[in-house]
């Protein structure tokens, strides 16, 4: 890898990282604080898996609505290495969301009531940005080679 590429991942990794990091705090608190509309209960055999498919559903849009902006950023910033400059950024910033999540007062009351949403939630924060930058890569590439995108 180039000198200028590890200086480029080097620079962004933090920026990109707290950026994606207030990111998900506001759109998973903005997608939070949506119901679910009417019709959605009824396609469900009970209300208990109806609301835990809508909570699961809202937060995996918003982790995705959050991670699409910074792989964008990405692919712009490093190009081939952008999926790479992704995984840096999603661990940087689980490891800020999970920090607060060990103390002591707060980790049994997280593992205790609900730990596979814990632990989804954290590899959602992982791979969001790995994955959009890549899908983004290989989209927007002219002839099919994902190293083409947004040159």
């Amino acid at each position: 890898m180039e000198r200028s590429v590890r200086l480029r991942l080097a620079l962004a990794a933090p920026v990109l990282a707290a950026l994606y990091f207030y990111l998900l705090i506001f759109v998973i608190s903005w997608t939070s604080a949506r119901y679910w509309p009417s019709w959605w209960i009824a396609m469900f055999p009970t209300r208990h898996i109806a609301a835990v498919t809508w909570m699961i559903g809202l937060h995996t849009i918003a982790v995705f609505a959050a991670a699409i902006p910074i792989a964008v950023a990405a692919v712009f910033i490093v190009r081939e290495q952008a999926a790479m400059l992704g995984a840096i950024v999603g661990v940087i910033a689980t490891t800020l969301a999970v920090l607060p999540s060990l103390s002591r007062n707060i980790w049994p009351l997280v593992w205790n009531n609900h730990p596979i949403y814990f632990v989804t939630d954290q590899i959602k924060f992982l791979v969001a940005v790995p994955i959009a930058a890549w899908i983004i890569r290989r989209l927007f590439s002219s002839d099919g080679s994902p190293t083409t995108a947004f040159r």
